[in-house]
């Protein structure tokens, strides 16, 4: 969590302990598209990506959507195998 000017903002690690991954889950699975870009806030010269409650909930649904279709998909292949 960064206080700026009196405003909370949360980052990466706030957000990989918020939805139970790793930090570097947070980033893989914006970069492959899984969950959307989060806004991103400038102080002074660094620029990092903010992750405010909102985005969190929508985030938390998508990633529990994403989980439940990878479960479907592995069960399938299982069912398929035999």
């Amino acid at each position: 969590m960064v206080i700026i000017d009196g405003k909370t903002y949360y980052t990466t690690a706030d957000a990989a302990k918020a939805l139970g991954v790793s930090a570097k889950t947070i980033r893989s699975y914006i970069d492959k598209g899984i969950i959307p870009e989060p806004p991103e806030v400038q102080s002074g010269l660094r620029t990092f990506k903010h992750f405010p409650q909102d985005y969190m909930g929508k985030a938390k649904k998508i990633l529990e959507n994403y989980r439940r279709q990878q479960v479907t998909l592995r069960k399938d292949k299982q069912l398929t195998i035999f």
